[in-house]
């Protein structure tokens, strides 16, 4: 389940403590009626959220209220802007960032060759969601830097952003909050059907240990390759079909989010025009004959 194993426990296991508190990671409940035998309950599932609770979480104060910087995004409008397959805004663009608790554990082989024997831990460190409809489009609704609960070993800056004392309660100036608000505020949106449009989506959702249908995932990683060829990096395709130079110095999980979200607008008038194969070959004979050198490339910086 989820990347879990779930197996059954008795009583004295659950109500055990082993320290000065135990968060379950998952509750159900189930009603059932006098006399009905345990088996026959129908679980069945149900939104974490309402639509009242989802919007309230998002206005909710920070962890680091009155040290924040500039708020670097705009939450959604109650009274105008619904999430979801039922609402105004179907499409939203995502892009997460982790940080490493541990370091990766690898075997040095005689001929110089590695084994890894245990990957690095990663959690949740940040995530911003982008509108992709309506008339704020491409205005961020959520920034979120998840407080963390255990030492950060690696921040992994060049590829996150992130700096240390970004997820530190007593030194934060950014929007930070607890991994629970931020995976319910997630999880509002998948169960409203809301369709993610990222980069190597598939893994960060693997990793954020959530569940999203495949219908409901658009992955420009898969939009804009070619059968059997390799993948292309997010800061390609926004240098080639784009012009922009992004992740120059470090990432920003808003501006990738955006990035994705254009480049998603890219492949349907591609694809309505009937030309996306063609300029997808040409992307990689262009690659192929540049050794994939973005320096070559015409960019607005």
């Amino acid at each position: 389940f989820n990347d879990f194993c779930v197996t059954p426990t008795d009583e004295r296991d659950v109500m055990q403590m082993y320290g000065h508190k135990k968060v379950p990671c998952m509750l159900f409940f189930a009603k059932r009626a006098s006399g009905q035998a345990k088996d026959s309950v129908s679980l069945k599932s149900l939104p974490d959220l309402s639509k009242d609770g989802f919007h309230d979480l998002c206005y909710e104060k920070p962890l680091t209220y009155g040290r924040q910087l500039k708020s670097t995004f705009t939450s959604l409008d109650p009274r105008t802007e619904s999430p979801g397959s039922n609402g105004c805004m179907k499409v939203v663009g995502i892009d997460c960032e982790f940080v490493a608790l541990s370091k990766t554990e690898k075997q040095l082989h005689p001929d110089g060759s590695e084994t890894i024997l245990k990957a690095a831990r990663l959690v949740l460190a940040r995530v911003s969601v982008v509108r992709g409809e309506g008339p704020l489009k491409n205005v961020c609704f959520i920034d979120d830097y998840v407080r963390a609960v255990e030492p950060v070993y690696d921040y992994l800056t060049r590829y996150s952003g992130l700096r240390e004392g970004d997820l530190d309660v007593g030194r934060s100036k950014h929007h930070l909050t607890t991994l629970k608000k931020t995976y319910m505020k997630l999880r509002y949106l998948v169960d409203q059907g809301c369709h993610f449009v990222g980069h190597g989506l598939k893994n960060d959702f693997k990793m954020i240990n959530i569940t999203v249908p495949p219908d409901q995932i658009i992955d420009t990683v898969e939009l804009f390759r070619l059968a059997h060829q390799r993948k292309i990096s997010l800061r390609f395709l926004a240098a080639y079909m784009l012009k922009k130079d992004i992740q120059g110095v470090t990432h920003d999980s808003i501006e990738d989010a955006q990035i994705a979200l254009e480049l998603y607008d890219v492949y349907c008038d591609l694809k309505k025009a009937g030309t996306l194969k063609q300029k997808l070959q040409e992307m990689y004979k262009w690659g192929r004959e540049n050794k994939w050198e973005l320096e070559k490339l015409e960019t607005n910086s």
